[in-house]
């Protein structure tokens, strides 16, 4: 009687008897903490400064405030919104050993060119009022 052929090469299990494990990044990991990091902090300066935009805009008396004001807190909601998802999707990214940093520099570069926009359309609403 013939032995059956061995499947083993180079002394590892084949992927059908065993899964293998996937080793996660650390690179991966600090890069995607930092463009998270990032993201945040740009969120908070641009919050930062639509509400004192949006301060000093209410003294300005032929130029409609109100309606600039509330284009920047629309903004802020919706940028608030992609920080959050972004940060919830880079850590089940994470939980399942996929790389994240992608995700992590889409959010940051989406808050950045968000408020960005948002200020370009708030000049150009209290220049049209």
């Amino acid at each position: 009687m013939t032995e059956p052929e061995e499947q083993y090469t180079e002394g590892r299990v084949p992927q059908t008897v065993v899964m293998q494990v996937r080793r996660r990044a650390i690179w991966d990991i600090a890069l995607s903490i930092v463009l998270l990091v990032l993201s945040y902090s740009a969120f908070l300066i641009g919050g930062l400064f639509a509400a004192l935009g949006s301060g000093l805009a209410q003294d300005c008396t032929n130029c409609s405030a109100s309606s600039a004001s509330s284009l920047l807190i629309v903004f802020g909601a919706s940028l608030a919104l992609v920080t959050l998802l972004g940060t919830v999707l880079t850590i089940v990214l994470q939980a399942t050993v996929h790389r994240s940093w992608w995700v992590g520099a889409a959010t940051f570069l989406l808050v950045a060119v968000g408020w960005i926009v948002g200020f370009l359309l708030f000049a150009a609403a209290l220049n049209h009022g």
